[in-house]
């Protein structure tokens, strides 16, 4: 069991996208979605240029990898495929990718496209350009702009910096799994720190 830690740039409920229950990760962070099994935990932090830096903006424990198409079919998700001239919840659904009959992977209109609905191929290349994997758990914590501060003895974990890590020592790994699954409140706890930002 590993814990996945990193910073996140833009908290806007896209990635990780944290609403109705389930707790996805479809988009950014490539090497986690490529190398993270079930029973890990990814944990996202505010960057240093926010008011919530070094605090933690959401934890969750992997409980099940799909693929995109496997994710796009599936009717438990359509909530989180993305509707541009919807609220902010439905504007930054991250169920956007799949393969169309002939096996090219498409990018739906959304917050990773360009702003007229066509593929952003920067973005593109992020997301799809190494792994097709989506990390799924509803055993989370989001807390946005309310994103809470780790432990003082605990405090090794927090991320800065771009790379994600995943190598601790067995002692923090263990306390921080126990502080996440028995101190921290669980589901959806304060809406995206982005939002306050941007009109919709």
């Amino acid at each position: 069991m590993k814990i996945y830690r990193y910073v996140i740039d833009h908290d806007m409920g896209f990635a990780p996208n944290p609403f109705h229950g389930v707790c996805t990760l479809a988009t950014c962070k490539p090497v986690i979605r490529r190398m993270a099994k079930v029973g890990d935990f990814v944990l996202g932090f505010g960057s240093a240029k926010s008011k919530i830096r070094y605090k933690m903006i959401y934890w969750i424990q992997v409980e099940q990898i799909m693929d995109f198409d496997s994710y796009w079919i599936d009717p438990r998700f359509d909530r989180k495929k993305p509707v541009l001239n919807g609220s902010h919840l439905k504007f930054h659904g991250d169920n956007i990718y799949h393969t169309d009959q002939s096996g090219q992977i498409m990018q739906e209109p959304s917050f990773h496209s360009m702003p007229d609905g066509s593929v952003n191929p920067k973005n593109f290349k992020t997301d799809t350009g190494s792994t097709n994997r989506v990390l799924l758990g509803t055993t989370f914590g989001y807390y946005g702009k309310h994103a809470i501060s780790v432990p003082d003895h605990l405090s090794a974990i927090v991320a800065f910096g771009r790379p994600s890590r995943s190598k601790h020592s067995d002692v923090l790994r263990d306390g921080v799994i126990n502080w996440l699954l028995n101190e921290t409140q669980r589901g959806f706890c304060g809406e995206p720190s982005g939002w306050a930002r941007i009109k919709k």
